[in-house]
């Protein structure tokens, strides 16, 4: 299990430096935690870590997924915070994905079946004072 503690973005980037050593075909990153616990900026910065070409990396939120070049795969950033079922997942195509790319979701716990095994779930905690970011226990 590897554990930060994340008191500034700077934080946050180095925990998204360590994961993106992991980053190749195929590999996914199921993001857990709250509102507002740094998901989406942990994702963009692994997303321009994997590729610093990319300018303007936006929340998948409303698209519900954002597709990224890479030298290393495809990358795609899936937010299922809005999935009403598995199925939507499966009729979006996204599992389409797993295969071949590096795939990073926020709210995964809709499709949580359906991860692939070798799947890094990374668990976002904040208490008053500090934001941690560490592997989740299956």
């Amino acid at each position: 299990m590897k554990k930060f503690t994340c008191n500034s973005l700077d934080d946050t980037k180095r925990a998204a430096e360590y994961f993106s050593e992991f980053a190749k075909p195929g590999q996914c990153f199921a993001l857990y935690g709250n509102l507002g616990f740094g998901k989406t900026t942990f994702a963009q910065y692994l997303i321009k870590i994997l590729n610093p070409e990319i300018e303007n990396i936006a929340s998948p939120t409303f698209n519900i997924i954002q597709t990224y070049p890479s030298d290393t795969a495809e990358i795609w950033h899936i937010d299922c915070y809005r999935l009403k079922s598995a199925d939507e997942f499966y009729d979006l195509g996204i599992d389409e994905a797993f295969p071949d790319c590096v795939t990073i979701i926020e709210w995964p716990q809709i499709i949580e079946d359906l991860l692939p095994r070798n799947t890094i779930k990374i668990q976002f905690s904040k208490t008053d004072n500090q934001r941690t970011i560490e592997t989740k226990l299956a």
